[in-house]
């Protein structure tokens, strides 16, 4: 278990750039057919997850830095992530995958060079992202995390995922949970609510933590000392699967041919909604999450915490505090 606080800005840069240098073999070695396969990521082909890859970095990333960097840490114009980022999917559809992997490259070689450019402080700044109120290390922190499991679905689509990296899930699922975690909090459904919850989880990024909610406040601390309430046993990647909607293929596809049920605005909600809800109820059907102790409890912590596909709501909600 690695504190991913005490990475400086430039182990952190280090770290990114190791990971990227594997992706980029992993993306040289998949043939024309493995880009066309499904993926557990939203039922989208390996293809659409580059598109998404590529296209999420200049709203979901590039621009809300720069707006922080320059003393602005508030939304840009447009953050509806799940509608948006569909749409960029849809429009690179039929881009060859090469023009896809040189974009993808320049967008990502701009941000990394902003972070590479920029002072200790400003790595520290205040910025905004759809949890709400975050740091500058937070947008370089979920961009890596998110492209870490996006590795995941380009590789299990095809048969060749090898599980987590410890060098890099260590740190990450730290911040995940320390950080992340506690940004999902949602106090109004917790005013009366005093419990402790130990994560221990195994496997690479493994370890464990206590997650307390009292007073309307939520922290999760490193470590697992102490009386809990509930206990939750996972490997690391099997619960960040679950938390993040990686369901069977077959599911994505399923949920798209029903994402009318909304209406068409609200298409990739439902396809969220259902990804997310099947993945979580699979894995803990299967035991590969295992909740002990008051149960009652445990439905109150998950009912105090937005999830995965409650997305959209989620960024309205923190829009509107401002």
């Amino acid at each position: 278990m690695t504190d991913f606080t005490r990475l400086t800005r430039t182990e952190w840069l280090d770290l990114a750039d190791r990971f990227y240098r594997h992706l980029d073999a992993t993306c040289a070695g998949l043939t024309a057919l493995a880009w066309e396969r499904p993926t557990s990521y939203f039922g989208w082909r390996a293809r659409d997850v580059l598109a998404h890859m590529t296209s999420a970095m200049p709203v979901n990333f590039r621009e809300v830095l720069g707006r922080a960097l320059a003393d602005n840490p508030s939304a840009p114009p447009e953050f509806d992530t799940f509608t948006r980022n569909a749409r960029e999917v849809r429009r690179r559809r039929t881009t060859p995958v090469a023009t896809l992997l040189d974009e993808f490259h320049r967008e990502l070689d701009a941000l990394l060079a902003t972070y590479g450019r920029m002072s200790d402080a400003e790595w520290e700044k205040p910025a905004w992202f759809f949890v709400g109120r975050v740091r500058v290390r937070t947008l370089f922190l979920a961009q890596f995390a998110d492209n870490v499991f996006h590795e995941r679905d380009l590789l299990r689509a095809n048969g060749r995922w090898k599980g987590l990296d410890a060098e890099y899930a260590a740190p990450l699922v730290d911040w995940f949970l320390r950080e992340l975690r506690p940004a999902m909090f949602r106090p109004e459904r917790a005013r009366e609510l005093r419990a402790a919850m130990r994560y221990r989880l195994r496997g690479p990024g493994g370890g464990d933590w206590t997650l307390t909610v009292t007073d309307g406040a939520c922290r999760v601390e490193r470590g697992g000392d102490g009386r809990v309430d509930v206990t939750l046993v996972a490997e690391a990647e099997d619960l960040f699967a679950a938390a993040q909607a990686r369901a069977a293929p077959w599911v994505g596809r399923v949920a798209r041919a029903v994402d009318w049920i909304r209406g068409p605005a609200r298409a990739e909600d439902t396809v969220a909604a259902i990804t997310g809800i099947t993945s979580l109820a699979r894995a803990v059907a299967l035991r590969r999450i295992r909740v002990g102790g008051n149960r009652a409890v445990a439905a109150s912590l998950n009912r105090a915490f937005w999830h995965f596909w409650e997305r959209t709501t989620m960024t309205v909600a923190n829009i509107a505090k401002g």
